[in-house]
């Protein structure tokens, strides 16, 4: 019996990695392509919840006092002066990352903001339909991917068809994330798209790394196996020809 050919040979070899290689990783190609086109039509202004949720400065007061008590240790990294829920505060941050807020003409050190202003902070940056804030409650560590800090935070859940959450700094009341139900779906999609089905913040995973090389090679083997029938095709089609 005649030796195989080493065309047919490669022939051969490649249709066999081609095949069990497109079985394997073919679901998650299918993954790749429809969340990354599911991707595509989210509008990111909508994910972010910025057409809701307006993160605009609040404008100081005309007569808002500027301190003159502050005194720098060589741990400051900034003083200002602004406005939180109407009111003249000043806030300071200190290179440790550490923030504060005070009385701008006493300085004396303010409580970290309270339930009732996170509340109030909340439904002065909502700008979508009038809307309710059905709670809001303290939080301390990681909430799934929704929310990683700083802590300590307020989550103020507004009653939105959207169920859009706002997390606001209890140290400082400022604005962290804005959640939605368009976030958490893209956020769903984008970890099966990345294959980071936990964090969701890896993109250079051993998983994706393995089916994006399984999918390279799917690729070549395609490229020998259609190199290979190429002339065969053609002869078939001179064949039809003369016929």
């Amino acid at each position: 019996m005649a030796t195989p050919s080493l065309k047919l040979r490669l022939h051969v070899l490649g249709s066999k990695i081609h095949k069990w290689l497109a079985i394997f990783v073919g679901v998650q190609v299918l993954l790749w392509m429809g969340t990354g086109a599911l991707m595509s039509f989210l509008d990111l202004e909508e994910v972010r919840s910025e057409h809701v949720v307006s993160r605009e400065q609040e404008a100081l007061p005309a007569d808002a006092p500027l301190p003159a008590w502050g005194a720098n240790d060589g741990t400051l990294a900034a003083v200002s002066t602004r406005s939180l829920d109407g009111d003249a505060v000043t806030e300071i941050r200190k290179v440790d990352g550490s923030v504060s807020l005070h009385d701008p003409v006493t300085g004396r050190k303010l409580p970290p903001i309270s339930a009732a202003t996170a509340r109030s902070i909340a439904l002065r940056a909502w700008t979508g339909p009038r809307t309710t804030i059905e709670g809001a409650r303290l939080v301390h560590e990681p909430v799934g991917t929704e929310f990683r800090g700083p802590f300590p935070a307020w989550q103020v859940a507004y009653a939105d068809e959207a169920s859009t959450r706002l997390y606001i700094d209890a140290s400082s009341g400022t604005l962290g994330a804005a959640r939605s139900d368009t976030w958490r779906l893209f956020d769903f999609i984008w970890g099966l798209h990345i294959m980071d089905w936990t964090e969701r913040d890896r993109i250079n995973s051993w998983w994706l790394l393995l089916f994006g090389i399984g999918g390279t090679i799917i690729a070549l083997s395609g490229f020998v196996l259609l190199a290979n029938r190429m002339p065969r095709l053609r002869r078939r089609a001179k064949k039809s020809k003369l016929a």
